[in-house]
């Protein structure tokens, strides 16, 4: 509640349309590029625009902030000085961007730039093994993330914690739950809006040998694949790679590892060329896991 507005968060991307559409309907638009229907706001209709580093900035400089806040910034500081990159290289996302956030609040940090999240994730390791205010999730702690993300038809439970507790961009932070996710800098990024056309062509459900987890731990995440196999769905043709655009599919698997993943088929075109792909994260029935 803010200024006498209650406002909620809804989790499941199928919900978010439903409201969009029944009350927000210009909120949803095609995109030729895409070849499907989007969720974006007109840039007329923006107030404000949220930068996460900007965010950090603010609470660096600020001496007025909240408990959340502090261990917010206190998380920053530990993985700036001990990752030895610059405070520039974090921001602050989630309900702290905006102000929503409760005591009991989550920590949403980004890290900037493609090798240093590479430098944050080696950091991470040391700590959650030797740090006394990091922690892994303890067998409950999965559960509850577990219901919240509503798996419960993706992936059974064991499967589920067996996977997050080889991940280190999650965890327990002086008693919060913290999530880092990583990005490219702009500099970075090689692909232009129009350049590569994408087309859907339905649900699909595949394994494979990961040949490539160079973007493992980058939002969107990309893991190419050798020998692959459909099981389900679109069989006329075999993705040469698995992306997500969801945070919580990153760090799910490394190179020389075999996978199951199951999503949404779409082909990519580019100057004459074409393959495929399967993006995962769009369905609560989604699944990339590790298989023996």
């Amino acid at each position: 509640m803010r200024d006498g507005v209650r406002y909620a968060k809804i989790y499941n991307l199928s919900g978010r349309r439903s409201l969009l559409k029944r009350k927000w309907p210009e909120y949803l638009y095609y995109d030729e590029v895409q070849g499907r229907e989007l969720q974006g706001v007109p840039a007329n209709n923006m107030r404000n625009l949220h930068s996460p580093a900007q965010k950090s900035r603010a609470l660096l400089r600020t001496r007025q902030k909240d408990p959340l806040e502090t261990n917010a910034i206190r998380l920053v500081q530990i993985l700036s000085h001990e990752s030895r990159l610059p405070s520039a290289s974090f921001g602050i996302s989630g309900s702290l961007l905006v102000g929503f956030h409760r005591p009991d609040s989550d920590i949403d940090v980004i890290v900037y730039g493609a090798e240093q999240s590479e430098r944050v994730h080696s950091v991470l390791y040391s700590l959650l093994n030797n740090d006394q205010y990091f922690h892994r999730y303890t067998a409950r702690n999965l559960k509850k993330l577990y219901v919240r993300r509503g798996l419960q038809q993706a992936i059974g439970f064991r499967d589920f914690a067996e996977q997050e507790q080889r991940k280190v961009f999650e965890g327990k932070f002086m008693g919060h739950d913290y999530f880092l996710r990583c990005v490219k800098r702009w500099g970075e990024i090689t692909e232009r809006y129009g350049e590569v056309r994408y087309k859907p062509m339905g649900r699909c459900m595949i394994s494979g040998w990961v040949s490539d987890d160079a973007e493992t731990l980058l939002t969107p995440c990309r893991y190419s694949l050798d020998r692959v196999r459909v099981l389900e769905g679109v069989r006329s043709r075999r993705p040469s790679e698995v992306v997500s655009f969801r945070g919580r599919f990153t760090e799910q698997a490394s190179c020389g590892e075999r996978i199951v993943a199951r999503g949404r088929l779409e082909s990519v075109q580019s100057d004459g060329s074409q393959h495929f792909r399967l993006v995962v994260g769009e369905s609560t029935r989604d699944v990339l896991k590790r298989i023996e």
